[in-house]
This record gives C-alpha cells, sequence and structure tokens, in this order.
C-alpha cells in the first residue's frame, strides 16, 4: 500500500512539475506582429488618375456607412475585394440608378483578364460582381484596387497603365 501510495504521488509531483513547466512556457510575452518594415518595395496606391478603367462593381448604396457595412460583410479571406469609392470618382459609371452622391463597392482593372477574373472570384463566394459596360475614366481619389492583377507580360503584379487604359 505504501509503495501505491508512493507511486501515485510520484505520479501527482511529475504531472504537477509538467503543468508549471506548461504554465511558465505558456506566460510567455507574445511576439509583435509588426516586427519591422514590409518585405518588398512599398508602392503608393495607385488610383489610376486619368485612365480609362474596367471596374467590377458589388454593389450600390446612397451613403458611405451602408456601402462600408456591406463591404465588411463580404470577406474574401486573405484577398483584397471591394473598395468603396463615390461614385463620382468615375467619369461614366452608370450602373443601375447610381448618381454622384451614391457609394459603390468596386474594384478596378486596366486589362479584361483582370476584370473576368476578379468577378469569378466574388462569384465562388457567391458575392454579386457586375463589370460595368466600357470603359471608365478615373478621376483619381480613393485607391479602388489597381496593381492586384497580373501584368499581361507574365512579369508580376501590374503596376502601371497598360495601352488600352491610356486616352
Amino acid at each position: 500500500m505504501k509503495r501505491t501510495l508512493a507511486i501515485m504521488l510520484g505520479l501527482l509531483s511529475a504531472v504537477g512539475v509538467s503543468i508549471g513547466v506548461l504554465a511558465a512556457v505558456g506566460r510567455t510575452e507574445p511576439v509583435p506582429r509588426d516586427v519591422g518594415p514590409p518585405i518588398g518595395p512599398q508602392m503608393a496606391p495607385d488610383t489610376g488618375g486619368g485612365e480609362l478603367l474596367i471596374v467590377v462593381v458589388g454593389g450600390m448604396y446612397p451613403t458611405r456607412a451602408e456601402a462600408e457595412a456591406a463591404n465588411e460583410a463580404m470577406s474574401f479571406g486573405d484577398m483584397s475585394g471591394y473598395y468603396v469609392v463615390p461614385v463620382a470618382q468615375f467619369q461614366g459609371f452608370k450602373e443601375g440608378t447610381g448618381s454622384p452622391g451614391d457609394f459603390a463597392l468596386v474594384s478596378a482593372f486596366r486589362t479584361e483578364q483582370g476584370a473576368l477574373d476578379f468577378v469569378a472570384l466574388a462569384q465562388s463566394f457567391d458575392y454579386p460582381a457586375t463589370i460595368l459596360p466600357g470603359r471608365v475614366r478615373s478621376l483619381g481619389g480613393l485607391y479602388a484596387g489597381l496593381g492586384q492583377e497580373a501584368s499581361p507580360d507574365g512579369t508580376g503584379p501590374l503596376t502601371h497603365p497598360v495601352p488600352e487604359s491610356l486616352p
């Protein structure tokens, strides 16, 4: 009986030490997420001011607050999705009953392939995605997604105008 009691106390002691070690390890300070500058070159947000762009629309809203609430409900996971912009940011924006005071969820592209790829992505999440008919002129303003599509020459992301987007 004494031997059984000694074995049980030894096991309890070992478990207690293990829990103590785990508790001590679990109390380390968390590693901060911002541990330095981002990797790679920093790019200024490209608004495509003056360019003729292809715009994919995910919805139209009478106020910025409504557009932002709708956008928050459409998560694309780790990828970028729609951006909330005023309709007046694009000359020639004619989706539904959009008027200059409205806001839209959009993602802008320089190539038709980039727009088509984004539509397929949005639809895979069951999100609305409509390509505006014809290109619209960006008047600059808020960032709306340029630089997220592949360059037609296969060299990486498209970070500059292409002939089709120039007036």
